[in-house]
């Protein structure tokens, strides 16, 4: 990413879209899990989450070394962890549960990985540390509006996108609509920066 685009929202300077993010603290956490390649991309979306969300964490992947400090944070007794990835493999349907709140004095913590679809299922397979932790089986009615990348799956939604219907299936809608509406303000200026055209003016 340019040293001239922004380091919170990963736009160019004149197309920011950081002073429109209003944060929210929310009973459940994200743990967004970075491929390699994804915090150069300015079309990437988990920047938006952070600053809707600003307790959630980022975790950069690495095949040999996973992240020490989400380790930990697996470990501790009021974590229940979810996977948030389609069970669309026989292997992995097994592993998918519905969404049941957390018990008394438990944690929702939902593993968001975050890459292209490729890099995402490669993250997967080479995560063993991640096998054990149940895939959330939810099916978000919305059908992507994320148009910044070649996806072969027009079913599956962008990170920010699967973070809102996290939101919404958690009984959090004020952050998901912020989370929406800021998304919507990204998708529009992004689009604008990349064909030389003024920022839209959406005060």
């Amino acid at each position: 990413m340019s040293e001239a685009n922004c380091p919170g929202c990963g736009l160019a300077t004149d197309y920011c879209v950081c002073r429109w993010a209003r944060p929210h603290q929310t009973q459940a956490r994200l743990a967004l899990l970075l491929h390699p390649n994804e915090p150069a991309r300015p079309s990437n979306t988990a920047r938006l989450i952070r600053q809707v969300l600003p307790d959630s964490s980022w975790h950069l992947w690495a095949r040999k070394q996973p992240p020490a400090e989400l380790l930990q944070r697996l470990k501790q007794p009021h974590i229940q962890p979810w996977l948030i990835f389609p069970a669309d493999r026989p292997e992995l349907a097994e592993r998918a549960h519905p969404w049941q709140p957390p018990a008394a004095g438990k944690t929702a913590l939902f593993i968001l990985p975050d890459g292209t679809w490729k890099e995402v299922r490669k993250l997967l397979r080479q995560s063993p540390w991640l096998d054990d932790i149940p895939i959330l089986a939810f099916d978000p009615p919305q059908r992507s509006r994320y148009t910044l990348r070649r996806n072969p799956d027009a079913d599956h939604l962008c990170t920010a996108e699967v973070a809102t219907a996290l939101l919404q299936l958690t009984g959090e809608p004020g952050a998901a609509n912020d989370l929406d509406r800021l998304l919507d303000r990204f998708l529009s200026h992004y689009h604008a920066w990349q064909h030389h055209q003024p920022v839209p003016d959406r005060s």
